[in-house]
């Protein structure tokens, strides 16, 4: 058996690098992305205040298990505990969090895991085994994540304080799934309260609970008194507060109105690092952006089509005109350079419109076409969209651009109701996360309607590989064919930036845009 003491801890990543029992999925050490000019805390942490946090848009809803919008997730995130948690300043590297310690039987199909005495929920509940359960087994049923435990045969409760989940088969990233913010355990007297609903509702044991929540305009949590890591959270309340303008939040923080800016614009970034007062802090991020195909009726059932718009389309100009140049080209699949998985595909780094051209006239399409593309509010995104419909002018595909609210927008992509989009994700580190719910035949996140049997094969065998290099090998051949069969286009990997008022220490501008370090962040005005 192989065993694993969890450590407490400060803060973590969000949804980073898959672990089973020997961690050979993970990235090495010395791949980790640092911050560039990340401060370190100076003295003592100091007790109390209230730090003020500013996001694009706010939380469509409260619920953990079923949400899928960013925001959403940095608004719930800090109300909640997962199993596991991903350290600070690491790609991958896992710790416990309400796991005290776990052992992995030498098949990796049963793992044992003994939870920290003395845990309670908000409403002052014992946080047992029993919950852990249920929660998982939530999960699978808001069919969002359930993907992810599909492989779970039985949960087994033995005591308050132990959890045994058998699988049907190894899962390598297994460990990775379970430190997901979103995958947290919840109380199920209050979910059943509340007739299944967590919509408007905290049902956390987390460092902060939920005071009130007023929809596009403000949240207010508060230090939970009862919180079983002792002397944490040293903060006494946060506020978070949805601002999409760019000018309102970056004079906000000048006047020191508000105390961090979660995301940077690119233009924002050269703005504020030559302001006193505030420090910006950039990291190689994990948000990565795409245009969207649906595979389903018209032109964009033909290959040649879609391999003619991602020929046509110049990656590099885009960058310029919407990111500043800021952002890393995806030439080839999504997982950004320096991963452990990149595929160094190099297969769209360079337009070439001519060739764009006859791949049209090859499908039967010689004097293009009309197609609309959807978006949301995200302006970076209805930036690139101008530019994609430009690009695609020159070989007689005309863009219709529909600009849409985003709740409206993201139903839409969950109906597949749309032909083209403009979007991205945001926290995938392990390859698993990156593919397999977004590229295998009927997952959930499978927007494009994509389907090949052989890709679908290659996820399945990456998700029950344990060894590193045989993984690598496993997705760059599924990366190759997916880039190919072009379901998307992929765009560029975002630098990830927050801006922060001097007096705020313990905030980890992470790559994942997780806020799960406000645990640990403390006020020195």
């Amino acid at each position: 058996m192989k065993r694993f003491v969890g450590l407490l801890g400060v803060a973590l990543l969000l949804m980073l690098a898959g672990c089973s029992g020997n961690q050979e999925s993970s990235p090495k050490k010395e791949d980790t992305p640092k911050s560039e000019g990340q401060k370190e805390s100076i003295g003592e942490p100091v007790e109390g205040g209230t730090l003020s946090i500013v996001d694009l848009n706010d939380a469509q809803g409260l619920d953990p298990h079923s949400e899928t919008n960013a925001q959403s997730m940095h608004y719930i995130e800090n109300m909640y505990n997962t199993l596991f948690k991903y350290k600070e300043g690491t790609y991958g590297e896992i710790e416990g969090d309400l796991v005290k310690d776990y052992e992995i039987s030498e098949d990796g199909t049963v793992y044992t895991f003994t939870l920290h005495d003395g845990v309670k929920f908000h409403n002052g509940d014992d946080l047992t085994s029993e919950d852990v359960k249920y929660s998982i087994e939530r999960i699978v049923e808001q069919l969002v994540r359930a993907p992810q435990f599909e492989d779970i045969e039985t949960i087994e409760t033995p005591n308050e304080q132990t959890v045994i989940i058998n699988l049907k088969k190894p899962v390598a990233p297994f460990l990775t799934f379970l430190a997901y913010p979103m995958n947290a355990i919840v109380n199920q007297s209050v979910v059943e309260g509340n007739g299944g609903s967590l919509d408007n509702v905290d049902a956390g044991s987390g460092p902060f609970q939920l005071v009130h929540w007023k929809k596009d305009q403000e949240m207010v949590l508060e230090k939970f008194e009862d919180y079983f890591k002792e002397g944490l959270p040293y903060l006494d309340q946060i506020t978070w507060k949805a601002v999409p303008d760019e000018t309102s939040r970056t004079t906000a923080i000048r006047n020191n109105e508000i105390d961090v800016i979660l995301q940077l614009s690119p233009k924002d970034i050269q703005l504020l690092s030559k302001s006193d007062g505030l420090s910006v802090e950039p990291v190689t991020g994990t948000y990565w952006e795409y245009i969207g195909l649906n595979l389903t009726a018209g032109p964009l059932k033909e290959k040649a089509v879609r391999q003619a718009i991602a020929t046509a389309i110049d990656r590099e100009a885009m960058n310029k005109a919407v990111k500043f140049g800021q952002a890393t080209i995806l030439a080839g699949g999504p997982i950004p350079e320096g991963h452990w998985a990149d595929a160094k595909l190099d297969n769209y780094s360079k337009p070439d419109i001519e060739k764009a051209k006859t791949l049209l006239k090859e499908a039967g399409y010689k004097d293009g076409f009309d197609i609309s593309l959807k978006v949301g509010q995200n302006k970076a995104q209805v930036d690139a969209a101008q530019v994609v419909k430009q690009q695609l002018k020159p070989i007689g595909i005309d863009v219709e651009i529909l600009q849409q609210e985003d709740s409206i927008f993201f139903d839409a992509l969950g109906k597949k109701d749309f032909e083209m989009s403009i979007v991205g994700w945001v926290g995938f580190v392990d390859p698993d996360e990156f593919l397999y719910n977004i590229f295998h035949t009927d997952e959930v996140f499978n927007q494009q309607a994509y389907s090949n049997p052989e890709v679908d094969s290659l996820l399945e065998e990456g998700r029950e590989t344990a060894e590193q290099n045989d993984r690598y090998d496993i997705y760059k051949k599924a990366q190759s064919i997916i880039v190919d069969d072009a379901p998307m286009i992929f765009l560029y990997a975002n630098q990830h930036a927050s801006a922060i008022r001097d007096g705020v220490h313990g905030f980890d501008v992470n790559p994942t845009v997780t806020t799960k370090s406000l645990e640990t962040t403390w006020i020195d005005r």
